[in-house]
């Protein structure tokens, strides 16, 4: 089994007694500082300490859980709330948040019960009853939302968020003076509120009043100027009120915050249309499709704009798209009956506007009542209309990573044996170590010392070119499999694929049985093989001769290795979370998930594995076990877990 320790710290257990006393107050509390900083990853790590020496408290379970809430991570929160509600079923705060982490993953229902037990154990704690107002309001149920906000507000007369929602419920029933009425209650509250200042222009806008709209917009954006929805508010007003250029320096602003901001070059590039800047439109538009390239109004709409500078061509293509996304829209054979007509394609122009015909006369038959007239595609288009959606199906699985459009998300790589340099136990760097580790570490005194990893040993300058000389010098005067596999380290950890494969063939030779020899012989030919993959055809020129002559060695040898080890030790883990890369860059998901899955069979902690094993889950479309293994990852400290999770295993709305 292996064991995830800091390496500096691994030196120290020897030395520590049994009767080390475990200040759990003190490391609660730096756990929940690390909270208030917004630290949250240093927070779960502090709350593993506590739970691994006392996992009978309530408390780190609980803290672990808002940690991971702020974090997205809304799975593993939910079910560390409710091991601090086994704990203690008397948890008022662990149900109250377990219900928020539920109304976020739209279990509404859930939510709710877990709310009226917050409210049965302490009826007098207004926020509870704010949150279930949220919640209430989410499904819909604005009267009862209302109640509560107003319950909330008569136990506690500052609670700012009370008054907004209340707000936005009573705009929703028509109650506009009752909601102006709360967004001037929350600015006497607040006077630097740049949301009460926000929802209060948004209600001028709403009654055409729009110099005090813009008012309260500048106030909003004096306290908060990177408040990015009040900047498109105001352009909003702006527009209405036909100060263009006004209007496009707020979406210029909101773009320059976020580049990534979809709506912001979609309303800018319409603006652009409409003042004759057409090029520049374009451009917009083409920013947008990277971002999203399955909605069917950008296509349509930069179709158009290509049309007025002429681009036949182009917008023949841009209508064409429209069509392939959605093969029911009727103006998009109009207009591109047009175009061929342009192109002097009669023909094709005649067939698109016979399309056109037979599609509105099967909606002119559903209209009146043919229900069977209704063609399945028509089910997709409120989603392809919706200039925020992307794709959340994700590609390129079988070079060991996963992406999309805006994101490239990497495998966690192959474990290895590697030297470990005093530089690297001074940093207290994060090491995995085995019994074998152990076992050879604890044979040599720790000179020289190994570990295993799957990021590259950094070595001082000079150093990995001493020690080669030095064990080259002791091989060639006879050596011991102990050089052999020092130097093969040495060269694997710098590339040197083949040298390094010829000592760890000439190890495992002498000692067919060496584990770690016969390890690092299957990673030497996998990272060869990686390498020799990653560059073009004239990879000989590169990196020589001798390196395409050994193309030979590819997956299956490695595999061979992997399963090699097993046979020594059927518990070596890292043999096994190797062969599920290997899967996985073959393509071959469903046996890289099995691999995987038997790698935590055997070790709970090793993150990679739950690391690896969410992405492939989200590459498969299973998106709550993705969260869930994507979780664990980061409670164990892969901190870019929490980002997959935030970007790929939200469930749709």
């Amino acid at each position: 089994m292996s064991k995830r320790i800091g390496t500096a710290v691994a030196f120290l257990l020897a030395f520590m007694t049994a009767g080390a006393q475990w200040n759990t107050g003190s490391m609660l509390r730096m756990g929940q500082n690390a909270i208030y900083f917004d630290d949250y990853v240093t927070a779960i790590e502090n709350f593993n300490h506590i739970i691994r020496v006392k996992p009978y408290l309530s408390e780190p379970y609980f803290f672990r859980g808002l940690a991971k809430q702020n974090l997205d991570d809304a799975e593993g929160a939910v079910r560390d709330f409710s091991q601090a509600i086994a704990l203690n079923p008397n948890y008022f705060h662990a149900y109250l948040y377990r219900g928020v982490a539920l109304s976020n993953m739209h279990r509404h229902e859930e939510a709710l019960a877990d709310y009226d037990q917050a409210i049965g154990l302490d009826p007098t704690a207004a926020y509870a009853y704010a949150y279930r107002g949220m919640t209430l309001a989410d499904m819909g149920r604005l009267e009862e939302a209302e109640r509560d906000y107003s319950k909330a507000l008569m136990l506690d007369g500052k609670l700012l968020a009370a008054y907004l929602n209340r707000a936005v419920v009573r705009e929703k029933l028509d109650d506009r003076e009752g909601a102006m009425a709360d967004c001037n209650a929350a600015i006497r509250l607040n006077m630097f509120s740049d949301e009460a200042y926000g929802l209060r222009g948004y209600l001028y806008y709403l009654q055409q009043d729009f110099h005090s709209a813009i008012e309260d917009f500048n106030r909003a954006l004096k306290a908060n100027p990177e408040n990015k929805r009040i900047l498109m508010s105001r352009a909003m007003v702006w527009y209405e009120m036909r100060k263009y250029r006004e209007t496009m320096e707020d979406y210029s602003e909101v773009i320059r915050l976020d580049s990534n901001y979809i709506y912001a070059y979609y309303n800018r590039a319409m603006l652009r249309a409409e003042v004759g800047e057409t090029n520049a439109a374009i451009g917009d538009l083409d920013r947008v499709v990277e971002m999203n390239p399955d909605n069917i109004l950008i296509y349509f709409n930069r179709g158009l704009m290509k049309m007025e500078i002429r681009d036949w061509y182009g917008a023949y293509d841009d209508f064409t798209e429209s069509i392939r996304l959605y093969p029911d829209f009727v103006k998009a054979y109009l207009v591109r009956a047009a175009v061929c007509e342009e192109l002097k394609r009669g023909g094709e122009a005649e067939k698109d506007r016979y399309a056109a015909v037979q599609i509105m006369e099967r909606y002119k038959k559903m209209k009146e009542g043919d229900r069977n007239a209704l063609v399945d595609t028509t089910a997709d288009f409120r989603k392809l209309i919706d200039i925020n959606a992307r794709r959340d199906e994700v590609r390129d699985v079988i070079n060991g990573r996963v992406q999309d459009k805006r994101v490239i998300v990497e495998l966690q790589e192959l474990f290895y044996v590697q030297y470990v340099s005093l530089d690297s136990l001074r940093s207290g760097k994060v090491q995995v170590y085995n019994k074998h580790v152990m076992d050879y570490n604890q044979s040599h005194h720790y000179e020289p010392s190994i570990t295993l990893g799957n990021r590259r040993a950094v070595y001082p300058e000079g150093f990995a070119e001493e020690r080669i000389a030095q064990l080259s010098e002791r091989i060639a005067q006879g050596g011991t499999v102990d050089d052999r596999l020092l130097r093969g380290c040495f060269y694997l950890n710098g590339g040197a694929y083949p040298e390094a494969i010829r000592d760890f063939e000439t190890l495992t030779e002498r000692e067919p049985g060496h584990l770690l020899g016969v390890f690092n012989l299957a990673n030497a030919r996998m990272m060869m093989y990686d390498y020799i993959e990653s560059v073009e055809d004239h990879a000989s020129k590169v990196i020589g001769e001798e390196v395409r002559e050994m193309r030979r060695v590819d997956y299956t040898a490695a595999l061979e290795g992997y399963r090699r080890c097993l046979e020594i030790d059927p518990d070596f883990v890292f043999a096994l979370f190797n062969i599920g890369n290997v899967y996985a860059k073959n393509g071959e998901i469903d046996k890289a998930i099995d691999a995987y899955t038997q790698v935590i069979r055997r070790d709970k902690d090793l993150a990679e594995a739950y690391f690896n094993r969410g992405l492939l889950f989200v590459y498969t479309g299973q998106k709550a076990q993705a969260n869930a293994d994507l979780g664990k990852a980061g409670e164990l400290g892969i901190v870019g877990a929490y980002n997959i999770i935030k970007r790929y295993c939200r469930e749709e709305e």
